[in-house]
């Protein structure tokens, strides 16, 4: 096989923008998304005013008749012109030629995780007396912090007519070392194998590429990256972060395939692949298929919520609860009754307290999983079994802020017992709104606050257990503070109705021995954990249908 030709170009910054303005770029089927975020765009334009290196934009240099290679969907680069002779297909370089054109234009726009990026949140520091980068990403703020789609703007003289002179002389300088700035622009003339092997090695060795990029990359026959675009698709941003591999995972499972990592699910992937290459008829039923995969995912995540109250990703330990669930649907065609959902019901939750898709079970489980699943939707009578790998104990050292198994499960029970307010008179359900931002840490109230409990020598390993935990609404823990349970619980049941009613929805226990009402901070907790460890295991094997710990 002939070498492919290589040359370099070396432009600046201002020519490159030129080119992507008229449309000469295209992002052909192999290449990733578009997956940096904010900060890590802004570092990339502070680099080049540094004139530090920012590596070199390879191109594939085809004639225009090869387009068929290139990416239908979600550019994030203007369109291909069909007026140029060829294509500038972007092998490598394709993430910092869109942070250089998004940054001059201040646009909004959505990564491959379904993050939003607000470009225009891309800012020049005017005081150079200001720690920190003199580019970041942050509010801009007029006469301090300019977006550089003003910096950058032909007219920029007019739009940052406010500034004195001195700034603008900041500007001008800005400008010139960030359009000025040389990129060394390398044009390959070569094959679709070379080039597809190329991009391979060049995110080995640098930016680490994943086992979905590398899958990809090699099957661009089946236009895996748009199915999985598809799949995102049907889902709402609350599981928009929903990771490649179970995806892919789905998409060779409905075909036969039973292995979720490494070389086995390549080779499955591959073989529809070659199946794809040799048979268009088969290539348009595997697409076929797909499509209704990517419709199930979206059932699938509606059903986690409406059943299981898994109301966005972070209350959801693994990806490949959806994924398995998506399969499910794919293949279930006879409706889905009480037993069905009985099964369904017993299989989430023994997985999730489990964490069978995790670690050492991994590789077993999902294999089972999928059998299971096949008789269930083939047969009625399909019957989910468990063994408890779990003890008790678990749920006491499961700590409240991790993504764990047994976290993320007891927070879907809690979510669906319905919380309510501790202190208000009445019996006020909590909206589930109210805990659907994954970073409102601060509706996770610690039932014996931490302050007194680290004052007696109480380790965070222990206070920080989902014992200790319960949800309320941020302002109701505010007002409860450091007082200890008490003192507050006490309060509440002088004060207010419904009070056994409402520490019962959050599983305290509340009987005159409890360890709540304990005058010693330390022996209360102690013997509270103990009780509301006992309580909060009864109430998800209670949940689950089945028993879900090991006897002590």
């Amino acid at each position: 096989m002939a070498k492919p030709s290589i040359r370099i170009k070396r432009q600046t910054v201002a020519q490159l923008l030129k080119h992507v303005d008229s449309g000469r770029f295209a992002v052909p089927k192999l290449q990733r998304e578009f997956v940096w975020d904010g900060p890590k765009a802004a570092k990339l334009l502070d680099s080049i005013m540094a004139e530090m290196p920012v590596g070199v934009v390879m191109i594939w240099e085809t004639p225009k008749s090869l387009r068929l290679f290139l990416r239908q969907a979600y550019h994030v680069l203007p369109p291909f012109k069909p007026t140029n002779r060829k294509v500038w297909f972007l092998i490598d370089g394709q993430q910092r030629v869109s942070v250089l054109h998004h940054s001059k234009e201040g646009t909004l726009l959505k990564n491959a995780r379904g993050s939003e990026i607000d470009f225009s949140r891309v800012v020049f520091a005017l005081d150079p007396r200001d720690e920190g980068p003199r580019i970041r990403y942050r509010k801009p703020v007029e006469g301090h912090y300019e977006s550089m789609r003003h910096v950058l703007h032909p007219q920029w003289r007019s739009r940052l007519s406010h500034l004195g002179a001195r700034q603008r002389r900041r500007v001008e300088e800005c400008r010139a070392s960030v359009l000025g700035y040389p990129m060394h622009m390398m044009f390959v003339d070569g094959k679709l194998d070379q080039i597809r092997e190329s991009f391979l090695r060049i995110n080995t060795q640098g930016m680490k590429i994943t086992t979905a990029d590398a899958i990809f990359t090699r099957a661009e026959e089946l236009e895996l990256r748009d199915i999985r675009h598809d799949v995102r698709q049907q889902i709402d941003e609350s599981f928009g972060r929903l990771d490649e591999m179970p995806i892919l995972f789905a998409m060779a499972a409905i075909h036969g395939g039973t292995e979720a990592r490494g070389e086995a699910l390549k080779k499955a992937l591959e073989r529809l692949e070659a199946e794809a290459q040799e048979n268009p008829r088969r290539r348009k039923q595997l697409a076929k298929h797909w499509h209704r995969l990517a419709v199930c995912f979206g059932k699938a995540v509606d059903y986690l919520r409406q059943h299981f109250r898994v109301i966005n990703q972070d209350y959801l330990y693994s990806d490949y609860v959806v994924a398995m669930l998506a399969i499910f649907f794919y293949w279930n065609r006879k409706g889905l009754p009480t037993s069905k959902k009985e099964q369904i019901r017993k299989w989430f939750w023994a997985t999730t307290v489990g964490s069978r898709y995790t670690g050492r079970n991994f590789l077993r489980c999902l294999p089972e999983d999928l059998k299971f699943f096949k008789r269930l939707a083939d047969k009625s009578n399909g019957r989910f079994t468990y063994r408890p790998e779990v003890e008790r104990v678990d749920v006491r050292k499961a700590q409240f802020a991790a993504r764990t198994g047994i976290t993320t499960a007891f927070y879907a029970m809690m979510i669906k017992r319905g919380p309510v307010s501790i202190l208000d008179t009445g019996l006020n359900e909590i909206p589930t709104d109210r805990y659907a931002s994954s970073a409102n840490r601060k509706d996770r109230h610690h039932i014996f606050p931490r302050a007194p409990l680290s004052h007696a020598g109480v380790p965070p390993s222990l206070y920080n257990s989902i014992c200790n935990i319960c949800l309320l609404t941020a302002e109701e823990n505010q007002r409860i503070g450091s007082r200890s349970p008490r003192q507050y619980l006490g309060d509440a049941k002088e004060t207010g109705t419904y009070f056994n009613r409402k520490a019962g929805r959050h599983l305290i226990p509340v009987h005159e021995e409890s360890g709540i009402w304990h005058r010693t901070i330390k022996k209360g907790y102690q013997a509270f954990v103990k009780e509301r460890m006992d309580v909060i295991c009864d109430a998800l094997e209670s949940e689950a249908g089945i028993r879900l710990f090991r006897d002590a």
